[in-house]
């Protein structure tokens, strides 16, 4: 890699003083959170082609949950969002 490149491990930029959350990933939770705002869960999951409404949340669930070990304070505030997302519109059994 010659000087200056961006470099990244699991998804995670390692090229600083400690790995943080590349911009794709965060852009992918935050796209996630806006269209289920926008168009609601079940919209969100058939245009995302997820097989159910509970695989949707998991798989969101999950990426916050990566983004908590890397860069807290940035992941705090999504999954405080992201709660009040699942609070307005319910969070699906499952």
């Amino acid at each position: 890699m010659p000087p200056g490149a961006r470099r990244s491990v699991l998804g995670l930029l390692v090229d600083g003083d400690t790995p943080r959350l590349a911009p794709d990933f965060k852009s992918r939770v935050l796209g996630h959170l806006y269209g289920i705002e926008k168009f609601g869960l079940r919209a969100h999951q058939q245009h995302r082609d997820f097989a159910s409404l509970a695989g949707l949340v998991h798989h969101v669930d999950g990426l916050i949950a990566y983004a908590l070990g890397t860069e807290a304070a940035w992941a705090e505030q999504v999954r405080e969002r992201w709660q009040w997302i699942l609070d307005t519109q319910g969070r699906p059994i499952g």
